[in-house]
């Protein structure tokens, strides 16, 4: 049983992603974000050369795509949320569409009738949440025409190229961000971003910074992330296979229903941490000494080459902000 979590999972392909040195994957990883955030509003042109950059690295990595796609999962609704809260409150720009709205009883009927509807069906449909947004959209589109009752409220939606082009460009931002990040987590195995954190973080020992403690806290955090997700799926289809229902039931039900999941989670969890603190023990692991590691990390050409193009394309963004800071 494989859990749909991508975060924190490593995936082996032996790619030439994978046989980069961690330390320089995590410094091309921070170079990035710094350089996507650098890229200024609206400018497609730029945002679309790391988009593409993003994609060329996820060939080079032999991972599906759909993994990466599937680490989207779970901020979509908040991308949709983010792109239709631009479109409506963003006016200004040249005036695109304007959607006039009246409300009457019987349009709100109709609107909350098919809102259960959906609520009610929602375990038998996929992609839920497209579905949603689909629904919410046709609803919102029905509001154009009045249906026989009183009119209680008239309003008009106005869609300007601001609005809809910040929104895009926010979306593409957040996609291509997670994205790469994604590539981390997917070709690096958590012992070596455990060594490559403590390595990175080395200089903070002059000031008497246990350094590997930190590295080992967010080795584990990562490790554990998508196990203890696979074991909450496991208690939901334990607890489902029982006749419990988490979509349905009234509130206090509901609280009950998750009580019954949060407990065997606790349970699970200090389980897993007694093991771990066991196995450590068993291994002589002392926090705060020094180890010794059975692969000792080295720079290779192709890291250097790695680490040289990801600067330079961070140094040309920070010369383009100047530039344009400079004429404006």
């Amino acid at each position: 049983m494989t859990s749909k979590m991508v975060f924190g999972q490593y995936v082996n392909t032996n790619s030439i992603v994978h046989r980069a040195d961690p330390r320089i994957k995590i410094i091309i990883t921070i170079l990035f974000m710094v350089s996507i955030f650098l890229v200024p509003i609206n400018n497609f042109y730029l945002l679309g050369g790391l988009f593409l950059l993003t994609l060329i690295v996820i060939l080079f990595t032999k991972v599906s795509i759909f993994k990466y796609l599937r680490s989207l999962k779970q901020i979509l609704f908040l991308l949709v949320f983010t792109f239709v809260f631009q479109i409506l409150f963003r006016q200004t720009g040249t005036l695109l569409y304007t959607l006039p709205n009246t409300l009457t009883w019987t349009n709100i009927g109709i609107g909350v009738f098919v809102l259960a509807l959906y609520f009610v069906l929602r375990r038998f449909l996929p992609l839920k949440g497209l579905i949603f947004v689909l629904v919410c959209l046709g609803i919102l589109y029905m509001f154009k025409y009045p249906i026989y009752g009183k009119e209680l409220v008239t309003y008009n939606i106005n869609i300007y190229t601001d609005g809809l082009i910040n929104g895009s460009f926010i979306v593409v931002r957040v996609l291509v961000l997670i994205m790469f990040t994604t590539i981390l987590t997917l070709t690096t195995k958590p012992t070596d971003l455990n060594n490559a954190i403590e390595s990175l973080l080395s200089p903070l020992e002059l000031l008497h910074i246990k350094t590997s403690i930190f590295a080992m806290m967010v080795s584990i955090a990562l490790r554990f992330i998508p196990t203890l997700f696979l074991e909450a799926e496991k208690i939901l289809k334990a607890q489902a296979s029982r006749g419990v229902d988490f979509n349905e039931g009234r509130l206090k039900d509901k609280i009950v229903q998750i009580v019954s999941l949060l407990v065997p989670m606790f349970i699970v969890s200090f389980k897993r941490a007694d093991d771990l603190a066991t196995a450590m023990e068993a291994r002589a692991y002392v926090p705060g000494e020094k180890r010794t590691k059975l692969v000792e990390l080295k720079l290779k050409f192709t890291d250097v080459l790695w680490l040289i193009l990801f600067n330079l394309i961070l140094a040309g963004l920070i010369v383009w902000r100047i530039i344009i800071w400079d004429i404006c």
